[in-house]
């Protein structure tokens, strides 16, 4: 009877240091960025669509003057992307949502934005700037990990982005 309780003991303390073993591969050794695309975010509405890692790297282009992207790549793999679009006045979020594949199945919402899991799209309500006369700014999120979406977070992230890119620069 001794030699079981030995034997269990000794079973589980290995089956312990396997699962703690294997668990350090799901941390994030990095701090989760403050702004997208230079514009402040709590680093609570980002995290949950992070993956773990060891290293994030954060990059701007401007590739058109009617678009900023913005995008979070860790170890090695976009992660996560933020665009500041520029569209013109006529167009609607539908047209905009077209463009994100994140936003497949997704459907308008009552605030006239879309909302996925892994994607957004919304409208910058009130957004004027003299170097974009006669246009409209649309924020637009993806994210690639699909096991990290959650729509009703999505729409948080989105949200408060969307209204802080409208108190930015892009809106003087």
């Amino acid at each position: 009877m001794a030699r079981r309780v030995v034997a269990a003991t000794v079973a589980l303390a290995a089956l312990g240091l396997i699962v703690s073993c294997s668990g350090s591969d799901d941390t994030r050794e990095y701090d989760v960025p403050r702004a997208l695309c230079g514009v402040s975010v709590d680093p609570g509405l980002v995290s949950p669509f992070l993956p773990a890692g060891k290293k994030i790297r954060m990059s701007e282009t401007r590739p058109v003057p009617s678009r900023k992207n913005c995008r979070a790549d860790v170890d090695g793999k976009w992660a996560l992307m933020a665009n500041l679009e520029w569209w013109s006045e006529d167009t609607s979020s539908s047209t905009v949502a077209s463009g994100n594949p994140q936003l497949e199945e997704a459907q308008l919402s009552p605030d006239g934005n879309f909302y996925s899991g892994t994607g957004a799209v919304a409208l910058v309500k009130g957004c004027k700037n003299p170097h974009h006369a006669q246009q409209l700014l649309f924020t637009s999120l993806r994210v690639r990990d699909s096991d990290l979406g959650d729509i009703s977070t999505m729409k948080k992230l989105a949200t408060t982005y969307t209204e802080a890119v409208g108190r930015s620069d892009e809106c003087p």
